[in-house]
């Protein structure tokens, strides 16, 4: 699946803002100055590369994704080179060669079949660096009615293929931390939610028109009950989403 690049830009700096500092420092300390290359999964246009730059510039990117269009602004943006892939298809081949795999908000897309290739793939001196997976948390105030039915079937929603197999949604990111400790990697995990504000309006009423897009295609809510849910989302003046990042090192030695 793709995503358009206004929905990207709407929501990059909600990211910056959520990412977790301290593994970021920690990957930079890892990299320590290195000119390693780094393979960015599912990249949009860069966002991962401009998060990451600040920490670590002796990276050597290669930006992977299956949309042509994203792929031409994120090599525009950042200057690196970029590769069409299909990552549904083929995870090892995306990985080949990596030092570095990142990924921004892309885990809880993929299926567990999926993730454990991955794994597998990866190099045994490979780091990971994947933020932003979706935790399953949310708080939207004034909570709107009918709040918890309707978060019940967005997150069955989210449990359904979207390209990879039956979706994690918010298992993601627990799935993907156990997977690599179980083959030795040293893992860190830590908060990354959004906290939205007055400030980031426009992204609450994306949020919220987006996830009642999703809940309607459940059945879950329907009529005034739907249009009820979906309206105080769209007012709520303060929204938290969950997000996990995780930065894993490999095994020494």
């Amino acid at each position: 699946m793709s995503f358009a690049s206004s929905w990207l830009a709407l929501r990059e700096p909600a990211d910056v803002a959520a990412r977790d500092r301290g593994l970021l420092s920690a990957l930079s300390d890892w990299v320590d100055g290195r000119s390693l290359p780094a393979t960015d999964l599912g990249c949009g246009t860069g966002s991962t590369v401009r998060a990451v730059a600040p920490y670590a510039r002796s990276l050597d990117w290669t930006l992977v994704d299956n949309d042509v269009a994203l792929l031409e602004e994120a090599a525009a943006r950042t200057g690196a080179r970029t590769r069409p892939l299909d990552l549904a298809a083929a995870p090892e081949a995306a990985v080949e060669g990596a030092r570095l795999v990142t990924a921004s908000a892309l885990f809880d897309l993929v299926s567990a079949d999926w993730l454990g290739r991955f794994v597998q793939a990866l190099a045994p001196d490979a780091a990971v660096y994947a933020a932003l997976n979706y935790d399953g948390r949310e708080a939207w105030s004034p909570a709107p009615p009918h709040e918890a039915q309707a978060l019940a079937a967005f997150h069955r929603h989210q449990a359904g293929d979207k390209g990879f197999g039956p979706s994690l949604g918010p298992q993601a990111g627990a799935t993907l931390a156990a997977m690599l400790a179980q083959r030795g990697w040293k893992v860190r995990v830590a908060d990354s939610a959004w906290r939205l504000g007055a400030g980031e309006r426009p992204l609450i009423r994306a949020l919220a028109e987006g996830s009642a897009e999703a809940v309607a295609a459940t059945g879950a809510l329907v009529g005034r009950r739907l249009a009820d849910w979906r309206a105080g989302r769209r007012a709520a003046t303060a929204v938290e989403i969950g997000h996990l990042d995780l930065l894993a090192l490999p095994p020494e030695g």
